[in-house]
């Protein structure tokens, strides 16, 4: 697809032109362009620009977009540039995690992070994930050591919340996408309707990510950057609700995925996968007694996963791919 035309065919003109309005916000984009996909970077490109089109009235905002390849330091040089440029906001993160947020936040611009992890303690910055830094890899860490499986928390998930087995490992842990069913529908029709493409979950995040952006700027006309900022952590995306700060990740926010075919293990590791299974599964959530569900959750109760594959009810057997709020 030639993007240029894309662009051309939805965007207003207004943005394509060097002539744009002086008093249009300008908008920088950290993209993951040229790796690991680039037909995922598009989708979060058309995403944005669909969102875009609900600006309302003239001086849309304008997009810088520039491509770090996945790579925190090019992340970080393009912060520089989007200081340099003065900005009114960044967006960025669905790849690398926290780059450039440093910068941008002693400069007084806000940062929208994509990641589906959050970092604890920034300030100018609204977050979308839902699971603290390395409290996945943390999780399957601790599974590997009980139950002898390979067990991956750093798969290609993480950016596009696909919960693909490959022969290396025997379960993989991914972040859960939830959204708002009847806002997806709609969306998805729009946004087939422009495209000609099936609407994904990374057009969806780039749709919510410049949801988010477009609700900030409006806000920030009569307000302090901090302020205005404050004000949108409340708004509810086609994603759901902006996590707050100190937001417990939900219960929901991560799923552990097995193989159907898991090697062979030792009496107390089968014993230790089956009481995870059960405890864990989605006919025991929270490790509640009903139907032979046990009474101990164990040391997985309150972790925020769900367990699908590996023995457990026909229903559960395949990876989340939508989770409706």
């Amino acid at each position: 697809m030639n993007i240029r035309k894309v662009l051309a065919a939805v965007l207003p003109a207004a943005l394509l032109c060097a002539g744009a309005s002086a008093t249009a916000a300008t908008i920088g984009v950290i993209l993951p362009g040229s790796y690991p996909s680039t037909a995922q970077a598009e989708e979060l490109q058309l995403g944005m620009t669909l969102a875009l089109k609900t600006w309302p009235g003239d001086a849309a905002p304008r997009l810088v977009i520039k491509d770090s390849g996945c790579d925190a330091r090019k992340a970080e040089a393009i912060s520089q540039e989007f200081i340099k440029a003065k900005v009114d906001l960044v967006l960025g993160n669905w790849c690398e995690i926290n780059a450039g947020a440093d910068a941008l936040k002693v400069a007084g611009i806000p940062f929208v992070s994509s990641n589906a992890e959050r970092v604890k303690d920034q300030d100018l910055q609204l977050q979308l994930g839902r699971i603290e830094l390395n409290a996945g890899e943390k999780i399957a860490a601790d599974l590997r050591r009980q139950t002898g499986l390979r067990i991956s928390a750093r798969t290609s998930c993480w950016m596009d919340f696909d919960a693909t087995l490959s022969e290396r490992v025997d379960a993989v842990l991914c972040p859960v996408l939830t959204v708002d069913r009847g806002r997806w529908d709609q969306v998805a029709n729009t946004y087939g309707a422009a495209f000609r493409k099936p609407f994904t979950a990374s057009a969806a995040r780039g749709y919510a990510a410049m949801e988010v952006a477009l609700n900030y700027l409006r806000r920030a006309k009569g307000m302090k950057p901090a302020a205005a900022l404050k004000e949108t952590q409340s708004m509810v995306t086609l994603l759901g609700p902006v996590p707050t700060l100190d937001a417990p990740a939900p219960t929901t926010a991560l799923q552990l995925v097995f193989r159907h075919d898991l090697p062979k293990l030792n009496p107390q590791q089968s014993q230790t996968l089956d009481k995870l299974v059960k405890t864990k599964g989605c006919a025991c959530p929270g490790g509640t007694l009903r139907g032979g569900c046990p009474r101990d959750a164990g040391p997985w109760g309150e972790l925020p996963f769900v367990v699908r594959g590996g023995g457990t009810p026909p229903a559960c057997t395949k990876p989340i791919e939508l989770l409706e709020l």
